[in-house]
């Protein structure tokens, strides 16, 4: 293999995903965008690939990647960094027909992979436990969070919320994330005491919310800079990257001990150990919304928690397994 290396990757949803997973492709393919030993092939699933081009290349800073939508015979490697290979649908599976079209991207990632790649152990016990069988053994690579995420002024904070005291939720609102329940907590507990809910999305089921959508980083960075609170009640993660983005930046974390989250969060985030008890979100939220101390404490803890990850420490480590893999 010559020694620079040329990837193939499914970028399918590069430019429009604001999910976590979006920003884990981005983040990564940047980095690689700036190596003299990485040639990138930005690979879509549309018969007039060129129409894509321009935003892909602009959302790495990559000017000069191909974009095509077959993997190039001269690929030393191709990279599904997705959910499972060309796996496109987000929709809840409702239906038998449907969760078979949902999970059999995974098996046929799983029986076609030469290397599997896992943001947290907890990925990779469940990938163990769900598709057990003859595959590769997972790396478990953990993600991170770009040095803008860091404390600091607020000066793009949105004028409603000057003043004011808040919690707020990062990310969407499938019934994994677990948004009802902290919404009846917050009702419970610290609405009475001038502290407002952030979403930043929409969710017609708690109209009290105050909605900051559509953000730019900085936006997003500034609202976890000067929140009281940031929760993340979700019972299912893979990785939870609002949990390190608000470490990064000193926010306080109620966080569900569930999933992953217990392995970014560490010992800097107050965990509520039944996830899906209201009453135990409220009392999590009066403790940490009262007391100055307790927050300057989980504070200090999550800054120091949230340098042990790091966007090119995940770059490098995935580079090492593709680059494994290109050599057979």
């Amino acid at each position: 293999m010559p020694e620079r290396l040329h990837i193939a990757v499914d970028a399918h949803d590069l430019a429009r995903d604001h999910r976590g997973i979006g920003r884990y492709v981005r983040a990564l393919l940047s980095r690689y965008a700036l190596r003299d030993d990485i040639a990138l092939t930005l690979l879509v699933r549309d018969p007039f690939p060129f129409r894509f081009a321009h935003a892909m290349r602009e959302a790495i800073g990559a000017p000069g990647a191909r974009v095509t939508n077959s993997v190039p015979r001269n690929a030393h490697v191709a990279w599904h960094p997705w959910n499972g290979t060309f796996f496109t649908t987000g929709v809840p599976a409702a239906s038998e027909k449907r969760r078979h079209s949902q999970q059999e991207p995974f098996r046929r990632t799983v029986a076609s992979a030469k290397a599997i790649l896992c943001d947290s152990q907890f990925t990779a016990n469940e990938l163990t436990r769900y598709l057990p069988g003859d595959r590769p053994p997972p790396h478990v690579i953990a993600l991170g969070a770009d040095a803008i995420f860091s404390p600091g002024l607020t000066d793009a904070l949105p004028p409603i919320l000057e003043g004011r005291r808040y919690v707020l939720y990062v990310g969407a609102h499938d019934a994994h994330k677990n948004v009802g329940t902290l919404a009846q907590a917050y009702r419970a507990s610290v609405e009475s005491s001038n502290c407002a809910l952030v979403f930043t999305r929409p969710n017609p089921d708690v109209p009290e919310a105050i909605v900051c959508e559509d953000l730019d980083t900085t936006a997003l960075v500034a609202l976890y800079r000067a929140a009281t609170i940031v929760a993340v009640p979700s019972v299912y993660e893979g990785f939870g990257l609002p949990v390190l983005e608000a470490m990064a930046c000193g926010a306080p974390v109620i966080a569900s001990r569930a999933a992953s989250l217990p392995e970014v969060g560490g010992e800097a985030v107050r965990y509520v150990d039944v996830p899906l008890d209201a009453d135990r979100w409220a009392d999590a939220l009066r403790e940490v919304a009262a007391s100055d101390e307790t927050r300057t404490d989980m504070a200090r803890r999550g800054l120091l928690r949230a340098t042990g990850f790091s966007w090119d420490r995940c770059a490098d480590e995935t580079l090492a397994v593709l680059r494994r893999v290109a050599r057979g």
